[in-house]
């Protein structure tokens, strides 16, 4: 049997927190894959001699640069305007600017509407962490293909 809520903000405030965590989480996920691009991308730079003469730099760089950008597109801030009036991001604000909040509860409306922006932010979020890591374990796998036919093909020419 269903209880009543005593409170019928809760179950949306509790929706809130939930997408305000997972937002989070993805943006450590997303700085933690720049780290690891970095890493990974400067040995590949450093030893760029030795890469096969069919395959140059800007394709070998180019895996490295939509991961990075997938990693951006989840940093960066999203501000949209839907429930803009409740969410006041701007340069120049005062405390008398925040009066209102005091005096306001929230809505049922104003918090569904909060859970439905929160949703297409994280939506956004996860779109782009996992194209970027998608590409990443793509390219690994690629690079270790290669990696395999440039020694079955040097076993062949030095045998």
């Amino acid at each position: 049997m269903n209880k009543p809520v005593s409170n019928p903000t809760q179950p949306y405030r509790g929706l809130i927190a939930g997408y305000n965590e997972a937002i989070r989480a993805s943006d450590f996920k997303a700085n933690i894959a720049f780290l690891f691009v970095e890493f990974m991308m400067g040995p590949i730079l450093w030893n760029y001699a030795s890469l096969p003469s069919y395959l140059p730099i800007p394709v070998v760089l180019l895996p490295f640069l939509i991961v990075y950008i997938c990693c951006f597109m989840v940093l960066l801030p999203r501000f949209p305007k839907r429930g803009a009036r409740n969410f006041l991001v701007a340069r120049n604000l005062t405390p008398a600017d925040f009066d209102y909040v005091a005096e306001t509860e929230d809505t049922i409306d104003q918090l569904k509407l909060r859970c439905a922006v929160f949703s297409e932010i994280l939506w956004w979020k996860t779109l782009f962490i996992r194209t970027g890591f998608l590409v990443s374990i793509v390219c690994v796998v690629l690079t270790m293909v290669l990696l395999f036919y440039a020694w079955l093909t040097r076993g062949a020419a030095l045998g």
